[in-house]
């Protein structure tokens, strides 16, 4: 027979429970059990972190460091000091800011190791205020758990002993590689912005305008094809090969161009002649210097003027007109 509780009773196990729960949590928080919460995620202002540091586990690697000047990432490897990619700090911080423990892996540091959070196998990321450290985090290992479809980092506060495991992508998108942070970008914007390309070589030089409707090669209508191949494929040159220390100003670009858009600015690219090839630059990226050899950059934005007008067959194309 089931046993009926009044009204006052009800209320009175409801209190007791209530008063329980809240005695665990106050017991849970002063035992360190939500420490890594309470003490990370409310100090963390984006708008405030103006410096980061990567201490890559690999042995041998170099510092990573970060510094933000006049509102622009720039990154740092020994010597060698070039914009970063803007895109990765923010989202390095992002993902620090989100961060809730998904569970507590230890609580010991004789278990350190299993998760690759000591000094010495973990990466260690530290964002900063000016001179102020507002985290110091050792990033251990990573696991995919293909039930939950879902990742899992392990980190560790420096100052903590506590290990948790972190629900994302966090170790993954730690890069240990200096040029990883790098900003390879070379050209932005959408080509359909574009209202003019003027392109200067040694002994020649042309011009590219947006018509109406059309693209106009020096006076005259060009392929229409082709000219979306060439500047679709020009306007996907952010990547490349980085070479570092290279002086520009102990020589003068062999080759140039400028594009020009009401909507993005104007870039304008040029090359210099290295060894038997070219380092290309361009003028949203300054002090990046990029190999023209690799991924043939060169010739995908140093175009001859001739192509624009000619439509290269596909091979399944030039066996059909073989046949007729």
């Amino acid at each position: 027979m089931i046993k009926k509780f009044s009204n006052g009773q009800l209320a009175l196990i409801l209190g007791i429970l209530l008063v329980a729960f809240a005695i665990s949590r106050y017991v849970s928080n002063k035992n360190g059990g939500n420490t890594f919460h309470t003490a990370l995620i409310p100090k963390i202002d984006s708008a405030k972190i103006n410096g980061m540091l990567v201490y890559p586990k690999t042995k041998g690697s170099k510092l990573i460091s970060f510094k933000k000047v006049n509102n622009v990432w720039m990154v740092s490897e020994g010597d060698v000091t070039s914009r970063a990619d803007q895109k990765a700090e923010g989202y390095i911080i992002k993902q620090l800011q989100q961060i809730s423990p998904d569970r507590l892996a230890a609580n010991d540091e004789q278990h350190w190791k299993d998760f690759d959070v000591t000094d010495s196998s973990g990466t260690r990321l530290v964002l900063l205020t000016d001179k102020d450290t507002v985290v110091d985090v050792m990033v251990g290992r990573f696991n995919y758990l293909p039930n939950e479809r879902k990742g899992m980092t392990s980190v560790r506060l420096r100052n903590q002993k506590e290990v948790y495991g972190v629900e994302g992508f966090l170790a993954m998108n730690i890069a240990e590689d200096f040029k990883s942070w790098r900003d390879r970008s070379l050209v932005t914007g959408d080509k359909t912005t574009w209202g003019k390309l003027t392109f200067m070589y040694p002994d020649s030089g042309y011009i590219v305008a947006a018509d109406k409707t059309d693209w106009i090669v020096d006076g005259k209508k060009p392929d229409s094809l082709a000219t979306m191949t060439l500047l679709t494929t020009l306007s996907q040159q952010n990547y490349g090969t980085f070479v570092n220390k290279f002086d520009t100003n102990a020589t003068k670009p062999i080759y140039s161009l400028k594009i020009e858009s009401a909507t993005t600015g104007n870039i304008v690219l040029n090359a210099y002649q290295h060894d038997s090839s070219y380092v290309v630059t361009s003028s949203i990226n300054p002090g990046a210097y990029m190999n023209g050899t690799v991924g043939g950059l060169f010739k995908n934005i140093f175009i001859s003027k001739s192509v624009f007008f000619h439509h290269a067959a596909s091979p399944k194309q030039a066996g059909k007109a073989g046949k007729k």
